[in-house]
Protein backbone atom coordinates (compact mmCIF):
# COMPACT_ATOMS: atom_id res chain seq x y z
CA UNK A 1 0.00 0.00 0.00
CA UNK A 2 2.85 2.36 0.89
CA UNK A 3 4.73 1.73 -2.37
CA UNK A 4 1.84 2.77 -4.42
CA UNK A 5 1.53 6.09 -2.63
CA UNK A 6 5.25 6.73 -3.19
CA UNK A 7 5.02 6.06 -6.89
CA UNK A 8 2.01 8.26 -7.22
CA UNK A 9 3.82 11.29 -5.63
CA UNK A 10 6.89 10.73 -7.76
CA UNK A 11 4.93 10.76 -10.97
CA UNK A 12 3.03 13.84 -9.94
CA UNK A 13 6.28 15.79 -9.42
CA UNK A 14 7.65 14.65 -12.74
CA UNK A 15 4.47 15.81 -14.42
CA UNK A 16 4.83 19.25 -12.88
CA UNK A 17 8.45 19.55 -14.04
CA UNK A 18 7.52 18.39 -17.51
CA UNK A 19 4.72 20.91 -17.71
CA UNK A 20 7.03 23.67 -16.57
CA UNK A 21 9.57 22.77 -19.26
CA UNK A 22 6.81 22.73 -21.84
CA UNK A 23 5.67 26.18 -20.64
CA UNK A 24 9.13 27.62 -20.90
CA UNK A 25 9.61 26.29 -24.40
CA UNK A 26 6.24 27.55 -25.42
CA UNK A 27 7.08 31.00 -24.06
CA UNK A 28 10.31 31.00 -26.02
CA UNK A 29 8.54 29.94 -29.20
CA UNK A 30 5.99 32.72 -28.67
CA UNK A 31 8.75 35.27 -28.11
CA UNK A 32 10.55 34.28 -31.30
CA UNK A 33 7.29 34.30 -33.19
CA UNK A 34 6.33 37.79 -32.07
CA UNK A 35 9.90 39.24 -32.59
CA UNK A 36 10.32 40.12 -28.94
CA UNK A 37 13.67 38.31 -28.71
CA UNK A 38 14.98 40.17 -31.79
CA UNK A 39 14.15 43.53 -30.27
CA UNK A 40 15.85 42.62 -27.02
CA UNK A 41 18.97 41.40 -28.85
CA UNK A 42 18.99 44.53 -31.05
CA UNK A 43 18.79 46.81 -28.01
CA UNK A 44 21.62 44.97 -26.33
CA UNK A 45 23.89 45.06 -29.42
CA UNK A 46 23.06 48.77 -30.01
CA UNK A 47 24.10 49.62 -26.50
CA UNK A 48 27.34 47.71 -26.98
CA UNK A 49 28.06 49.48 -30.33
CA UNK A 50 27.30 52.87 -28.83
CA UNK A 51 29.64 52.23 -25.95
CA UNK A 52 32.40 51.04 -28.32
CA UNK A 53 31.94 54.08 -30.59
CA UNK A 54 32.05 56.39 -27.61
CA UNK A 55 35.31 54.86 -26.45
CA UNK A 56 36.85 55.23 -29.96
CA UNK A 57 35.74 58.85 -30.24
CA UNK A 58 37.34 59.58 -26.90
CA UNK A 59 40.61 58.04 -28.13
CA UNK A 60 40.56 60.05 -31.40
CA UNK A 61 39.98 63.41 -29.75
CA UNK A 62 43.19 65.52 -29.61
CA UNK A 63 44.45 66.25 -26.16
CA UNK A 64 43.41 69.65 -24.85
CA UNK A 65 46.02 72.39 -25.23
CA UNK A 66 48.05 73.11 -22.13
CA UNK A 67 46.78 75.94 -20.09
CA UNK A 68 48.80 79.09 -20.38
CA UNK A 69 50.79 79.69 -17.32
CA UNK A 70 49.60 83.06 -16.19
CA UNK A 71 52.33 83.25 -13.60
CA UNK A 72 55.17 83.42 -16.21
CA UNK A 73 56.63 86.93 -16.17
CA UNK A 74 58.24 88.47 -19.27
CA UNK A 75 62.06 88.70 -19.16
CA UNK A 76 63.37 91.97 -17.86
CA UNK A 77 64.38 94.55 -20.45
CA UNK A 78 68.16 94.81 -20.60
CA UNK A 79 69.48 98.34 -20.96
CA UNK A 80 72.99 98.51 -22.51
CA UNK A 81 75.51 100.39 -20.43
CA UNK A 82 76.36 103.88 -21.64
CA UNK A 83 79.45 104.21 -23.86
CA UNK A 84 82.08 106.30 -22.19
CA UNK A 85 84.88 107.63 -24.37
CA UNK A 86 88.07 107.94 -22.40
CA UNK A 87 90.77 109.93 -24.12
CA UNK A 88 93.99 108.06 -23.62
CA UNK A 89 97.20 110.07 -23.78
CA UNK A 90 99.26 109.40 -26.86
CA UNK A 91 102.53 107.70 -26.22
CA UNK A 92 105.59 109.68 -27.12
CA UNK A 93 107.72 108.17 -29.87
CA UNK A 94 110.39 105.88 -28.60
CA UNK A 95 113.86 107.25 -29.12
CA UNK A 96 116.54 104.71 -29.82
CA UNK A 97 119.77 105.68 -28.18
CA UNK A 98 122.89 104.09 -29.59
CA UNK A 99 126.54 104.53 -28.81
CA UNK A 100 127.43 104.91 -32.47
CA UNK A 101 128.24 108.42 -33.62
CA UNK A 102 126.15 109.87 -36.46
CA UNK A 103 127.57 109.35 -39.94
CA UNK A 104 129.69 112.20 -41.23
CA UNK A 105 128.10 114.57 -43.72
CA UNK A 106 128.90 113.98 -47.38
CA UNK A 107 131.98 115.84 -48.54
CA UNK A 108 131.40 119.12 -50.26
CA UNK A 109 132.25 119.20 -53.95
CA UNK A 110 135.73 120.47 -54.52
CA UNK A 111 135.88 123.35 -56.97
CA UNK A 112 139.01 123.03 -59.06
CA UNK A 113 140.27 125.94 -61.01
CA UNK A 114 140.89 124.99 -64.62
CA UNK A 115 143.70 126.30 -66.63
CA UNK A 116 141.93 125.09 -69.78
CA UNK A 117 138.65 123.24 -70.35
CA UNK A 118 137.76 120.39 -72.67
CA UNK A 119 138.69 121.08 -76.26
CA UNK A 120 138.05 119.32 -79.57
CA UNK A 121 141.25 117.86 -80.98
CA UNK A 122 140.10 119.20 -84.34
CA UNK A 123 137.24 121.55 -85.13
CA UNK A 124 134.06 119.51 -85.71
CA UNK A 125 132.66 119.44 -89.23
CA UNK A 126 129.06 120.47 -88.50
CA UNK A 127 128.14 120.48 -92.21
CA UNK A 128 129.01 116.79 -92.47
CA UNK A 129 126.48 115.93 -89.70
CA UNK A 130 123.72 118.21 -91.05
CA UNK A 131 120.88 115.82 -92.10
CA UNK A 132 119.82 116.16 -95.75
CA UNK A 133 116.15 115.86 -94.80
CA UNK A 134 116.59 118.72 -92.34
CA UNK A 135 118.15 120.81 -95.10
CA UNK A 136 115.25 120.08 -97.47
CA UNK A 137 112.81 121.09 -94.76
CA UNK A 138 115.00 124.12 -94.00
CA UNK A 139 115.38 123.17 -90.35
CA UNK A 140 117.89 125.32 -88.49
CA UNK A 141 118.82 125.44 -84.83
CA UNK A 142 121.51 125.25 -82.15
CA UNK A 143 121.02 122.35 -79.71
CA UNK A 144 123.22 122.35 -76.58
CA UNK A 145 124.76 118.97 -75.71
CA UNK A 146 126.12 118.06 -72.28
CA UNK A 147 128.97 115.51 -72.01
CA UNK A 148 131.95 114.57 -69.81
CA UNK A 149 135.56 113.65 -70.65
CA UNK A 150 137.98 111.81 -68.37
CA UNK A 151 141.59 112.71 -67.60
CA UNK A 152 142.65 110.29 -70.33
CA UNK A 153 140.74 112.30 -72.94
CA UNK A 154 138.06 109.65 -73.46
CA UNK A 155 134.39 110.56 -73.35
CA UNK A 156 132.49 109.08 -70.41
CA UNK A 157 128.85 108.02 -70.71
CA UNK A 158 126.40 109.11 -73.39
CA UNK A 159 125.93 112.75 -74.46
CA UNK A 160 122.61 114.33 -73.44
CA UNK A 161 120.51 117.09 -74.97
CA UNK A 162 120.50 119.92 -72.45
CA UNK A 163 118.62 122.38 -74.65
CA UNK A 164 116.71 121.20 -77.72
CA UNK A 165 116.78 122.95 -81.07
CA UNK A 166 113.12 122.20 -81.56
CA UNK A 167 113.86 119.62 -84.24
CA UNK A 168 114.59 116.01 -83.38
CA UNK A 169 116.70 115.56 -86.53
CA UNK A 170 119.07 118.34 -85.46
CA UNK A 171 119.23 117.15 -81.83
CA UNK A 172 120.16 113.60 -82.86
CA UNK A 173 122.73 114.93 -85.37
CA UNK A 174 124.41 117.00 -82.63
CA UNK A 175 124.56 113.97 -80.28
CA UNK A 176 126.19 111.94 -83.05
CA UNK A 177 128.77 114.69 -83.65
CA UNK A 178 129.75 114.79 -79.95
CA UNK A 179 129.81 110.99 -79.70
CA UNK A 180 132.20 110.59 -82.66
CA UNK A 181 134.55 113.51 -81.89
CA UNK A 182 137.93 113.36 -80.08
CA UNK A 183 138.86 115.61 -77.18
CA UNK A 184 141.70 117.06 -75.17
CA UNK A 185 141.08 116.70 -71.44
CA UNK A 186 140.74 119.67 -69.17
CA UNK A 187 143.89 120.85 -67.41
CA UNK A 188 144.04 122.16 -63.87
CA UNK A 189 146.17 124.95 -62.48
CA UNK A 190 148.81 122.35 -61.64
CA UNK A 191 149.08 121.51 -65.34
CA UNK A 192 147.62 118.03 -64.71
CA UNK A 193 144.77 116.61 -66.82
CA UNK A 194 141.56 115.94 -64.93
CA UNK A 195 138.01 114.85 -65.50
CA UNK A 196 135.55 117.57 -66.45
CA UNK A 197 132.19 118.13 -68.12
CA UNK A 198 131.17 120.61 -70.77
CA UNK A 199 128.13 122.02 -72.56
CA UNK A 200 128.73 122.61 -76.25
CA UNK A 201 126.45 124.39 -78.72
CA UNK A 202 126.24 122.86 -82.20
CA UNK A 203 124.76 125.27 -84.72
CA UNK A 204 123.07 123.99 -87.86
CA UNK A 205 122.36 126.75 -90.40
CA UNK A 206 121.71 127.00 -94.09
CA UNK A 207 124.69 128.22 -96.16
CA UNK A 208 124.45 130.24 -99.33
CA UNK A 209 125.73 127.26 -101.30
CA UNK A 210 123.22 124.88 -99.68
Amino acid sequence: MSDYSYDQGYFSRRGIVFLAILGIHGLMIWAFATGLVGDVVKELTQDVEVSLLSEKEEELKPPPPPKADLDIKPPPVSIPPPIVNIAMPLEAPIKVVTDRPPPPPPPKPVVVSLKSGIEFRSPPDVERYYPELAKKQEQVGSPIIHFCVGADGKREGEPEVKTSSGFDLLDQAAIKLVRESRYKPAVGTDNKPLRACKDVKITFKMTSGG
